[in-house]
């Protein structure tokens, strides 16, 4: 089974801002019931997304709806299911060849980049990294079982990251040793460079990155 990676844009709205205070209401409450009610609400609204039952194992006929139940229900997946509905579909970094993702995880070192710049830009953190701040709460957002709600990248580190990939699309770096200059070319003739471009453009301050890889 070929390996995938894939790219949404989660917009930052008023309706995303509302939808996070509810569930995080529920959550601080200790209210098990009330956050289950509010992610099956969300959950049957993605009756109609194949693309995000997909990358975030949602189908109806697996293990998700077990997950919803009040005794097993997370933050995380409550989040996951009340605002995928508006993610927007981008190109993920796998959109020219099923492993670029994993071709800039292991090129990029090469030119410069961090593990956490990298781990960014393919990965994402945790949605309860995402989560921790719009809440004052001090329970502890805890992960919960279901682990497929997405990596997650704040619209501004992204266009950061965007920046940084449009300057090496400009050629190799002329200071660049042989292993700069053997990845550089690795990740243009592959196109992971393009993919990856590709994902962040659309991308602004007030967007959400959120990805995921499925095998």
């Amino acid at each position: 089974m070929a390996v995938l990676h894939h790219a949404f844009r989660c917009p930052v709205t008023r309706e995303f801002e509302r939808e996070i205070s509810n569930l995080l209401a529920a959550w601080d409450a200790g209210d098990q019931a009330r956050l289950s009610a509010v992610a099956l609400a969300g959950y049957a609204s993605l009756a109609e997304r194949e693309d995000v039952q997909t990358a975030f194992h949602l189908a109806p006929d697996g293990a998700v709806s077990s997950w919803l139940q009040p005794e097993f229900i997370s933050p995380g997946l409550a989040a996951l299911t009340v605002l995928a509905h508006s993610f927007i579909p981008l190109p993920g970094l796998s959109a020219s060849g099923d492993t670029n993702h994993d071709l800039l995880a292991n090129q990029l070192p090469a030119l410069g980049w961090s593990d956490e710049e990298i781990d960014l830009l393919v990965r994402g953190q945790p949605i309860e990294t995402m989560l921790r701040g719009y809440t004052v709460s001090a329970r502890r957002l805890e992960q919960g079982g279901f682990k497929h709600t997405g990596g997650w990248t704040p619209g501004r580190m992204a266009r950061t990251l965007s920046a940084r990939l449009e300057q090496l699309a400009l050629g190799i770096p002329p200071d660049a040793d042989e292993a700069a200059r053997e990845a550089w070319l690795r990740l243009d003739e592959s196109n992971a460079l393009y993919d990856a471009r590709a994902m962040l453009a659309p991308l602004t301050d007030d967007d959400w990155l959120v990805t995921a890889i499925t095998h």
